[in-house]
């Protein structure tokens, strides 16, 4: 999906993508870096549904994952 310049121009930009990715573990939601099409920059987005995941965001959901299987027992 292409980002249109209204929504580029209303997102934050980072200038590499390391930077957008210590600010998405800091989210209390996933977030996953992208680099736009329109500007070059990265941008952060929500959308994570087939993408690859941040290895941040992957080591959280083990994490809940355990924390509701102990929780269940």
């Amino acid at each position: 999906m292409r980002t249109r310049p209204g929504i580029c121009q209303r997102k934050k930009r980072f200038a590499n993508e390391e930077e957008a990715l210590r600010v998405a573990e800091k989210a209390p939601f996933p977030l996953r870096p992208y680099r736009c099409e329109l500007c070059g920059d990265v941008h952060l987005t929500g959308r994570t549904k087939g993408m690859k995941l941040p290895a941040f965001e992957l080591a959280r959901r083990r994490a809940a994952k355990a924390a509701r299987e102990n929780a269940a027992r």
